[in-house]
C-alpha cells in the first residue's frame, strides 16, 4: 500500500463538491496524483469545472496543514480501502465508475473470495424460502461469497442463509456505517461483522439517501461474478442491478415461476431479455465449476 498516495486521494475525495466522477477524469491524466497540489485556483476550476469560489476553496484546503492533519486523523481511523491499495477488489477495478473509496467492517479477506450476488424484491412471495434454500446451498458448499444488500425481503434472507449454514456473506450498504438502514436489520448487522463483511463507498456518517441505493447497486453486481434474480417485479431496483450487471458483462440468472405471480414478473422479463433460465441447483453448481471459481483462481 502507498499510504501517502492513498490518503492524497482520501483527502481530495472528503473536498465538498468533489465526486468520483471528476477524479476518475483527473486521474487519467494525472494517474498517481503527482501535480493535484501544484495547480492554481484557475487550473482547479477548468480541471474540476468548479464555480471560481469552489476552486479558490479547493486551493486552499489541498494545501491547508489543519485540513490535511484532520482528514489524516479520519483516515487512520477509519482504515478505508483506496483504488490505489493493493486490497482493493480485483473485480471493481474492472467495472465502469468503480468506488474509490471503500469503507468496511469486518473480515475484508472475503473479497478475494469467488463471489456472486443474491438479489430481489422486498416483498417476497410464500416459496422464496425455498428458492433460496435450493440455490444458496450449492453456492455456500462451494465456498463462494453471497453478496447483497441488507434490505428487506430477499437481500436479508440470503444473508442469514450464508450465515445459518457458516457461509459467507458481504453486504453493500447505500449510507455509511454509523447508521443502519433499516434499523429492524440492526441484529443482522452485527452478526455480518462478526463473521462477514460490510462494505460501503459512503463515509461512515453519511445517512441514507434515496439516490444512494440505485448507485450502490453497481458494486453488488461489479464485485460478483454472476447475479442470481430469486424473486422480483417487473418495476424495481432489482431490474436495475440486474442490467447493471449486464451491462458489466457479468452473467445474469433468473428463476422462472408462474406467470400469475407478481413477483416472478421481473425474472420472466429479464429471461426473455438473455438472462439464464435457473431451475436445478446443479446447473448453478456446473457453471461455478466450468467459469467462475476457474476464472477467479486464475486472476488472485
Amino acid at each position: 500500500m502507498n499510504d501517502n498516495l492513498s490518503f492524497k486521494l482520501y483527502h481530495l475525495m472528503q473536498f465538498k463538491g468533489m465526486n468520483r466522477r471528476k477524479i476518475h477524469a483527473y486521474l487519467s491524466y494525472d494517474p498517481m496524483l503527482e501535480r493535484i497540489n501544484q495547480h492554481s485556483p484557475t487550473e482547479l476550476q477548468q480541471t474540476f469545472h468548479l464555480h471560481p469560489s469552489q476552486a479558490t476553496s479547493l486551493h486552499y484546503y489541498l494545501n491547508s496543514k489543519r485540513h490535511i492533519e484532520l482528514n489524516y486523523l479520519d483516515y487512520k481511523k477509519e482504515n478505508p480501502i483506496t483504488f490505489f491499495d493493493s486490497d482493493y477488489p480485483i473485480e471493481l477495478r474492472e467495472i465502469p465508475d468503480s468506488p474509490l473509496i471503500l469503507y468496511w467492517k469486518g473480515n475484508k479477506e472475503l473479497l478475494r473470495m469467488p463471489k456472486v450476488s443474491i438479489i430481489g424484491t422486498r416483498n417476497p412471495s410464500q416459496s422464496a424460502s425455498h428458492k433460496i434454500d435450493l440455490f444458496l446451498k450449492p453456492t455456500v458448499e462451494n465456498n463462494i461469497a453471497i453478496v447483497s444488500g441488507l434490505a428487506y425481503g430477499i437481500d436479508a434472507m440470503a444473508h442469514q442463509y450464508a450465515l445459518s449454514h457458516n457461509g459467507s456473506t458481504i453486504a453493500i450498504l447505500g449510507f455509511g456505517y454509523h447508521h443502519i438502514y433499516p434499523k429492524e436489520h440492526q441484529l443482522l448487522f452485527n452478526k455480518i461483522i462478526e463473521s462477514g463483511l460490510i462494505l460501503t463507498e459512503y463515509h461512515p456518517k453519511l445517512r441514507p439517501q434515496k439516490w444512494y441505493f440505485p448507485e450502490r447497486n453497481r458494486i453488488i453486481s461489479g464485485l460478483s461474478a454472476a447475479t442470481i434474480i430469486i424473486e422480483a417485479s417487473e418495476r424495481s431496483g432489482t431490474m436495475i442491478t440486474a442490467d447493471q450487471a449486464l451491462e458489466q458483462g457479468k452473467e445474469v440468472f433468473s428463476i422462472p415461476d408462474s406467470i400469475f405471480l407478481d413477483q416472478a414478473q421481473g425474472c420472466l422479463k429479464l429471461i426473455q431479455d438473455g438472462a439464464i433460465p435457473l431451475v436445478k441447483p446443479e446447473e448453478l453448481t456446473n457453471w461455478y465449476v466450468e467459469n467462475h471459481l476457474i476464472y477467479l483462481q486464475e486472476k488472485v
